[in-house]
């Protein structure tokens, strides 16, 4: 088996897809694999999904799509980068465009990166709205986190609204933890000492749920912490069990202690689609401590839509211990789409132990984006 089979076996099926906009994702996820072995051919196919993503009737769906689509070039072509994105409605979808495919290239092809990022920021420099340059600097922050640490502390600094710079500063952290927990730390220090001088409670909420997940890789109390800070409960039952499901393997009585404060935090949570968010990061949280339980909870929410996504991610933890039992619980998954995507995760995770056994579980995924994506996923881990 090679990687071009599966990937000709993936094209094959992006013809099964219908609906332009998944046929653009489709094109787009290809085309990345692709790249690895034949550039202009990937390209080809980006310039299908462009086209696919015109017929999209939504405009702030399309948006989406098209910066997905842009980033795919930034690795298949980028020479075309900058021609799509002079085309976007706004400065800021401008930077954020240009941001993203620096990220992406940050590690393959670093000038290309640079050359990128400054033009992200030249134009971000530009933007007069207060507001909209925040959003905007704080994209170029994080992005220049990743190539020039210095220069994303700086540029962070330049930041007005406390809410983006705070932000900016917890993604640079999240860099950083990753290679030195000690300026980590620092950098999330000056991060929470502006989360508590904003005060909008949705962007406040916003930035201390990223800092409870930089934190809690190198100070879980600190990370409790700013999960209490949190203005909204069911936000607080999120950070709680994602703090939880970072010490299931280490200390997993503490965890199951963070899990039930987190259940008494939902319970008193009155809006249905906020408690059954909390039950889902519960759940997904409890699925490698008690899968019993944490299906238990799933089952509860009464959303249909929430409780497939809830077993989704049940069946995504539960993939890494047993593929039988998470197939079993995806198969409970009413939503045809959602039980794909399930059933992709669990194919994905099987292909490090056993590939055969993977690329079987695939090509019995019924909706075709998803067995797209999936079979993408395998032919690179083939090309690796």
């Amino acid at each position: 088996m090679r990687a071009q089979d599966l990937l000709d076996e993936a094209l094959r099926a992006v013809h099964d897809i219908a609906e332009p906009d998944w046929k653009a994702m489709a094109l787009s996820k290809l085309a990345q694999a692709l790249s690895l072995v034949d550039k202009k051919r990937a390209s080809s196919l980006l310039d299908d999904a462009l086209r696919f993503v015109r017929q999209v009737k939504d405009p702030s769906w399309q948006l989406s799509l098209l910066l997905n689509v842009i980033s795919a070039f930034a690795s298949v072509d980028p020479e075309q980068v900058n021609q799509i994105v002079e085309d976007l409605p706004s400065e800021t979808m401008q930077v954020l465009a240009l941001t993203d495919a620096a990220e992406r290239l940050a590690q393959s092809d670093k000038q290309k990166a640079l050359q990128f990022l400054k033009e992200a920021e030249r134009i971000a420099n530009g933007i007069v709205d207060e507001d909209s340059q925040g959003e905007a600097l704080s994209a170029v922050a994080e992005a220049w986190a990743l190539l020039d640490v210095e220069r994303a502390l700086k540029t962070a600094l330049r930041i007005r609204p406390f809410s983006d710079r705070a932000s900016a500063l917890a993604g640079i952290a999240r860099v950083l933890s990753e290679i030195n927990k000690t300026m980590a730390k620092a950098v999330a220090e000056d991060a929470i000492k502006l989360a508590k001088r904003v005060h909008d409670a949705e962007e406040r909420a916003t930035v201390l749920d990223d800092l409870v997940e930089v934190v809690s890789k190198f100070d879980t109390q600190q990370a409790i912490a700013l999960a209490d800070m949190s203005p909204f409960p069911e936000r607080k039952a999120a950070s709680l069990s994602a703090i939880a499901q970072s010490l299931a393997q280490s200390d997993s009585s503490k965890a199951r202690e963070l899990l039930q404060r987190a259940v008494e935090l939902t319970q008193k949570v009155r809006d249905p689609d906020r408690q059954a968010s909390a039950w889902r990061s519960i759940a997904a949280a409890m699925a490698s401590l008690d899968m019993e339980q944490a299906l238990k909870w799933a089952k509860q929410i009464r959303d249909p839509d929430w409780r497939n996504w809830t077993l989704g991610d049940i069946a995504a933890v539960i993939a890494n211990c047993s593929v039988e039992e998470a197939i079993d619980v995806a198969q409970q998954i009413d939503d045809v789409e959602e039980r794909s995507s399930a059933l992709a995760d669990i194919a994905i995770t099987l292909a490090r132990s056993d590939f055969e056994g993977a690329l079987t579980i695939v090509r019995k995924i019924p909706d075709a984006f998803y067995r797209v994506q999936a079979l993408c996923e395998l032919a690179q881990i083939l090309s690796r």
